[in-house]
C-alpha cells in the first residue's frame, strides 16, 4: 500500500463502510477502506434495494400517512420488545436525513411498497447496484479517500484500556502488512451467512439453509473484535430468510425472497397444509418454513394477487419469476395441486377454508388479519388461474453481531468500550431484535456508518 496510516480505517465494502468513509471525508479526514473481496458491494449489492424511510417526499406523494412515532413502533413490535432502544431511536432520528443524503446524490426510489414489518407502506425500492456505484464514484473522486481492494483484515493490535485499538494486520496478496489509525478503526464487515463455523457454533440448524449473502460474509469483524473481548448481541435471534427459491440459479445465486404472501398468498407445506401466519416477519416465516417437511413451502395465490406484480422490484416481481419458470400455473385448483405433487384434497380444503375466513376478515387457523404486519386486509384465493411459488428457507442476512453504543463504539462484554473501534451495518447486532423490517437494514447501514465515521473522528491520538 502506498500509505499504511489513515485518520480514520474502514473495513468493507459494502453500504455501511461507503457510508462512514463519505461521511469521514466530508469531515477532512484522510481515510483507508480496505475490501478484501476483488470487488466492491458485499450483501448490499444482492438484497432486493430495499430502503426503510418513513415521513418521505415519496410517501407524501402517494398519500401515505407516515412518521416517527410508526417507524418506532413498527421497529419496536417487530423486534419482540428486544432491540436496543437507543439504537432505534438513533434510527429513527437520522433515517430522513440519509433519504435526502442519496437523493441528493441522484438516487431514484422506483416504487413505493408496503413489506415486512410495515404498518404503512415503507419500502421504498432502488437498484442496490446503482447505489452502491454512484457512493464508490464519489468515493473515489474525494481527496483524502484510499480504497485497497485484496485487503483482508486480520487482527488488531493495541489494547482497548490502554492507548485503545488502533492498528491492524491486514493480508494483501499474501503480504503481511499493518494499518494504522490515528482516529479510530470502523468495522463495516457484514454478517457471517457464509461463515459456516460461526452458523454451527450459534444457528446449527440454518446449516440445512440455502447459503447466501455476500461471498465474503466469513465473520471477519465478530472475530477481529472477540479477539479483544466484544460483547455480542441478537445472536439467539438468527434466522434465515422465506421466500427463497427452491433451487439457486448458478446465473443469479442472490436467493432473494419472493413475497406473495405480502399480498395475500397463502404458504402451504408438501401435506397441502398451511403452517402459519403468513403476515409475519419474512424472518419467522423462514424459521417456520425450515421445521416443514424437505424445508420446502409453496406460496399460492390467484391471478388478482399476480395482478399486482411491480417490475423490477425482486420480492414482488411475480411476473419474472414466472418468465424465469419458477412459478408453477393452473386453471383449476386440483390441478395446481397435481403439478405441485401434494393431495388435492386436503390442498383444495385448505384454500376453501382460507377463502371462507378471509370473508370474515380473520382467518381462525392462525388468526391472519393483515396482509403485512399491520398493513392491508387478507383476500380469498378465488381468480383463475391460480399460481404456485416453491420455496425454501436462504440464510443471506444475519442481522445479530457486536454490541455497541449509539455512537457506534465497540463494547466488551462488561459493557465498556473498546477504545478506537467502532462498527457499522450487519455486523453489528441489538438493533434488531426477534425478527426484521424490510428495508430496515439498508437504512441502518447508511445510518451507523455515519455515526460511526463522526465518532471515530472524535478519537484522535
Amino acid at each position: 500500500m502506498q500509505s499504511n496510516q489513515a485518520d480514520v480505517v474502514v473495513v468493507g465494502g459494502g453500504l455501511a463502510a461507503h457510508r462512514a468513509a463519505i461521511e469521514a471525508c466530508s469531515q477532512g479526514a484522510e481515510v483507508i477502506m480496505l475490501e478484501k473481496m476483488s470487488e466492491i458491494g458485499g450483501s448490499t449489492v444482492l438484497s432486493g434495494g430495499s430502503f426503510a424511510f418513513a415521513g418521505t417526499e415519496l410517501q407524501k406523494r402517494n398519500g401515505v400517512d407516515d412518521g416517527p412515532e410508526k417507524l418506532r413502533r413498527d421497529l419496536i413490535e417487530v423486534g419482540g420488545g428486544q432491540s436496543d432502544a437507543s439504537l432505534v431511536d438513533l434510527y429513527v432520528r437520522e433515517q430522513l436525513s440519509e433519504y435526502e443524503f442519496l437523493v441528493s446524490r441522484g438516487v431514484t426510489f422506483n416504487s413505493l411498497q408496503s413489506s415486512s414489518g410495515q404498518s404503512v407502506p415503507r419500502t421504498h425500492s432502488a437498484d442496490p447496484r446503482k447505489v452502491l456505484d454512484t457512493l464508490h464514484a464519489e468515493l473515489k473522486r474525494t481527496r483524502g479517500a484510499r480504497v485497497v481492494m485484496g485487503a483482508r483484515a486480520m487482527r488488531l493490535l493495541g489494547d482497548a484500556r490502554d492507548g485503545g485499538l488502533h492498528e491492524l494486520v491486514v493480508d494483501v496478496g499474501g503480504r503481511r502488512e499493518v494499518v494504522r489509525a490515528g482516529h479510530g478503526i470502523v468495522l463495516a464487515t457484514g454478517g457471517f451467512s457464509r461463515g459456516r463455523d460461526l452458523l454451527r457454533l450459534v444457528v446449527p440448524e440454518l446449516c440445512d439453509a440455502l447459503p447466501g449473502g455476500g461471498p465474503g460474509n466469513e465473520g471477519d469483524g465478530l472475530k477481529i473484535a472477540w479477539e479483544h473481548g466484544a460483547a455480542f448481541a441478537d445472536l439467539g435471534y438468527v434466522k434465515g430468510t422465506f421466500g427463497a427459491y427452491v433451487e439457486v440459479d448458478p446465473k443469479d445465486p442472490t436467493t432473494r425472497p419472493l413475497l406473495p404472501v405480502y399480498r395475500g398468498a397463502i404458504a402451504v407445506n408438501r401435506e397441502g397444509l398451511r403452517f402459519t401466519d403468513e403476515s409475519q416477519s419474512y424472518k419467522t416465516l423462514g424459521k417456520a418454513c425450515l421445521q416443514q417437511e424437505s424445508a420446502r413451502a409453496y406460496q399460492v395465490f390467484d391471478d388478482r394477487i399476480m395482478s399486482q406484480s411491480v417490475d423490477h422490484v425482486p420480492s414482488f416481481d411475480f411476473r419474472a419469476a414466472e418468465r424465469k419458470g419458477q412459478i408453477v400455473s393452473a386453471d383449476m385448483l386440483a390441478a395446481l395441486a397435481a403439478k405441485i405433487g401434494v393431495d388435492p384434497a386436503r390442498f383444495a380444503a385448505t384454500v376453501a377454508a382460507y377463502n371462507e375466513d378471509a370473508k370474515a376478515g380473520v382467518d381462525r387457523q392462525f388468526n391472519r388479519r393483515t396482509l403485512v404486519h399491520r398493513y392491508g386486509s387478507i383476500v380469498g384465493i378465488e381468480k383463475p388461474p391460480f399460481y404456485a411459488y416453491p420455496c425454501t428457507t436462504a440464510i443471506h442476512s444475519t442481522y445479530a453481531g457486536l454490541r455497541v453504543r449509539d455512537d457506534m463504539t465497540v463494547l466488551n462484554v462488561w459493557g465498556e468500550p473498546l477504545a478506537g473501534l467502532y462498527a457499522a451495518g450487519e455486523v453489528v447486532g441489538g438493533f434488531h431484535g426477534v425478527a426484521y423490517m424490510t428495508g430496515s437494514s439498508l437504512v441502518k447501514a447508511l445510518v451507523f456508518g455515519k455515526v460511526a465515521a463522526r465518532s471515530a473522528l472524535g478519537g484522535r491520538r
